[in-house]
């Protein structure tokens, strides 16, 4: 049929770089046909991403379906990547360390009170101390001056109930005896002085950044088009590893240049391109500043190449996910005694069904980091499995590592969708792991549970953050957890990040000391 001469405009719903089509949603046109707009990848002009606006013809097909012919970027008002990185949350970026708690020890009697005013929606996890006044508190601060508790501490434990404000606010509401476990926020000082000991430490982050081929309104329906932008979230990105400005930067679904990110000026790197045409890569970077490459150098690691024996899986293929990692050895510039750490980082497939597979590409990757170079391993990555799950033990129980947040796994989360199948799907599947014989973890990065994400997102409607804490709206309990991809986040998963100091154990179990 002839092309329509009509200018139509829309947002690009979706846009698949591999099978090369993607569709463009348009109110008439979705009116007029019952469907989006197909356009094939050839017909986009250069720039164009999943969320962007774009004007164009329309073409009929002899089937009677829509498709979009001349198409154009809207000259509609630019991106603005300040007020973009102006809006990230960073309460997502916060360190904290289990070192700075302490616990305290309350017993009500009949006419008694606490005494205390606490903030349960700030979203940061716990109590927010917001007021101590006349009561029991009080009277613990005069007794143990030492160990008083003050405005910002955050409750985090109350008789051992964790992770459920509302759990945490019913104890104390109806326990007589109170044991209570406090989060007090690192000083600037404390934290400058991290490695006071002497021994190098170093800061890593870990973060599936989300490639724009897979960020689209098919997967995230519930956000806004405009937030898809990839330049928006790139921007939001980089802000957010600026804030850390961590020592080694563990990427995945990178599909940019490091100079986009923001990193190019203080960081080297080396990375794994997904084969076949992906258009994502993983990355390791690492302040030049700071550290080198070590003698081994990095290696990239296919797991099309390493595929199991045929008995292990009658369809070879069923193995064959286009799956990488990235091993590379780096050295501590300023330390005597040429320290090298050994960093991993992989994006395991993401099938749901494919837990045998994630646990193989595992199996695999383990066998060339752990012989790599020396013992001091960290591994991190997108694994795409649940605490508890064949490859969370596998390395929990068969590699000897530490996760660095093993005691938080079952109530926090690193990545959430709204509308990923029935009743959305939120939890743990982003890891930081390490070998606790050559590492002391000092801090980390605070994660949310669900119910503080919920807390944080009604926190955040119209008008909420201006209402003192009791008037803010309560989150929805029983609704799913909101998509974590927002106009304040830029990407489903949350960033982990740990700081290390490298022991100096003096036992040689088989490995040269250095």
């Amino acid at each position: 049929m002839e092309e329509d001469q009509q200018i139509f405009t829309g947002v690009l719903k979706n846009l698949s770089p591999k099978e090369g089509y993607g569709f463009i949603s348009c109110p008439v046109l979705q009116e007029a046909f019952g469907r989006d707009v197909y356009v094939t990848a050839s017909k986009l002009p250069p720039g164009a991403c999943a969320g962007c606006s774009v004007e164009f013809t329309l073409h009929i097909n002899s089937k009677g379906q829509p498709q979009a012919q001349r198409v154009s970027l809207s000259e509609g008002s630019p991106v603005d990547l300040d007020e973009a990185a102006r809006l990230l949350c960073t309460d997502f970026l916060q360190l904290a360390s289990d070192l700075d708690t302490y616990t305290i020890v309350l017993q009500k009697k009949r006419g008694t009170r606490l005494g205390i005013e606490v903030d349960t929606t700030h979203g940061l996890g716990g109590l927010l101390v917001h007021t101590v006044k006349d009561g029991l508190v009080e009277a613990w601060n005069k007794s143990n001056p030492d160990v008083q508790v003050r405005v910002g501490d955050q409750i985090i434990e109350v008789n051992g109930v964790v992770g459920d404000v509302d759990a945490l606010v019913a104890q104390c509401k109806v326990a007589n005896r109170l044991q209570m476990r406090l989060l007090r926020e690192p000083t600037e000082a404390q934290c400058s002085s991290s490695g006071s000991s002497g021994l190098p430490s170093l800061q890593v982050v870990c973060w599936n950044i989300l490639a724009g081929a897979y960020a689209s309104l098919k997967t995230y329906p519930d956000v806004q088009p405009s937030v898809l932008h990839s330049s928006r979230r790139r921007a939001q990105v980089a802000a957010a590893l600026a804030y850390l400005s961590a020592d080694v930067i563990c990427l995945q679904e990178v599909d940019c240049s490091l100079d986009e990110l923001g990193l190019s000026s203080e960081y080297d790197c080396c990375e794994a391109q997904r084969p076949e045409g992906r258009c994502d890569r993983c990355i390791i970077a690492w302040k030049r500043a700071r550290l080198e490459l070590g003698p081994a150098g990095h290696r990239m690691v296919s797991f099309d190449e390493h595929l199991p024996p045929r008995p292990l899986g009658p369809d070879i293929a069923h193995y064959s996910t286009r799956s990488v990692g990235l091993v590379a050895e780096l050295r501590v510039r300023s330390d005597p005694c040429k320290r090298c750490i050994t960093v991993a980082t992989t994006h395991l497939c993401w099938e749901p069904h494919k837990t045998e597979v994630r646990a193989w590409q595992l199996h695999t990757l383990w066998g060339i980091v752990s012989t790599f170079a020396g013992p001091r391993i960290l591994l991190c990555g997108d694994l795409n499995s649940l605490p508890g799950s064949q490859p969370h033990r596998f390395l929990s129980d068969g590699c000897g590592l530490l996760s660095a947040y093993r005691d938080l796994e079952s109530s926090v989360l690193t990545n959430s969708n709204a509308h990923a199948g029935p009743g959305g799907f939120a939890a743990m599947i982003d890891y930081v792991w390490y070998s606790a014989k050559w590492f002391a973890l000092k801090q980390r990065l605070r994660l949310p549970t669900a119910d503080e994400l919920k807390a944080s997102a009604a926190a955040q409607t119209e008008g909420a953050a201006a209402l003192p804490p009791q008037q803010r709206p309560a989150p929805c309990v029983l609704g799913p957890v909101p998509t974590l991809l927002s106009a304040s986040w830029p990407s489903a998963h949350l960033a982990l990040s740990a700081v290390f100091e490298l022991t100096n154990p003096v036992v040689n179990d088989g490995w040269d000391l250095e």
